[in-house]
């Protein structure tokens, strides 16, 4: 799979992603034992632990990175420095994609989220790369977390990051197939994970940001 740069600007930068697993943080952290990420997929807070299990299990994503790069940039006469939530490689288009994962109402008028997150959609558009927002409220639809999290229980834990598995199996590493009706569970919430992440790059970004904002 190939490699995420680290950082990106006119000139390259030395900056790299902030850790964010730490033990003063406040709100839920942690790190996500996913079989798509080479490096610990961590997340920041309960909405993107729900993003990352929906990308795991979505068989179109072939590979996770959180925090993968930062972006620096001129808007303007400001400089921005920006770093997405997760970046996913989509392995039918080949493509490298980000996401912005939120809660529900994160972005209004007077949101410095909201501005930040404008200007990071035009940058990346200038460098013909794409960036996406994740909301609660797609995650949450037709009680598709809830499936989810009781999947991953049943689930066989993750071993130690190997390339030549398929991650969509329910047990790649060691081949167990799961009971009949948890099978068909994994390949409904596998069609539903696809599903959700198309209609969420169909999108629009820019619509789902206040009109004063864009």
């Amino acid at each position: 799979m190939p490699k995420i740069p680290q950082s990106s600007t006119n000139n390259p930068s030395t900056r790299r992603p902030r850790d964010i697993v730490t033990v003063s943080g406040i709100g839920v952290r942690g790190r996500f034992p996913s079989r798509k990420s080479v490096k610990a997929a961590q997340y920041e807070s309960r909405v993107e632990n729900m993003a990352l299990q929906f990308l795991e299990v979505a068989p179109s994503v072939k590979s996770i990175a959180t925090q993968p790069r930062v972006f620096e940039y001129m808007d303007g006469k400001r400089r921005r420095r920006y770093t997405p939530d997760v970046a996913i490689e989509i392995g039918t288009a080949n493509e490298t994609a980000y996401l912005e994962v939120k809660d529900d109402g994160a972005f209004t008028r007077s949101s410095k989220a909201a501005d930040r997150i404008s200007a990071a959609i035009r940058h990346l558009r200038q460098r013909g790369e794409s960036l996406y927002i994740v909301f609660r409220a797609d995650l949450v639809a037709n009680n598709l977390q809830l499936q989810l999290e009781l999947l991953f229980r049943a689930r066989p834990v993750r071993t130690r990051y190997r390339t030549d598995i398929d991650a969509t199996l329910w047990d790649p590493e060691n081949g167990t197939p799961p009971p009949a009706d948890i099978e068909q569970q994994w390949e409904d919430a596998k069609r539903q994970c696809d599903d959700l992440l198309r209609r969420i790059m169909k999108r629009d970004p820019d619509d789902l940001l206040p009109v004063t904002i864009r």
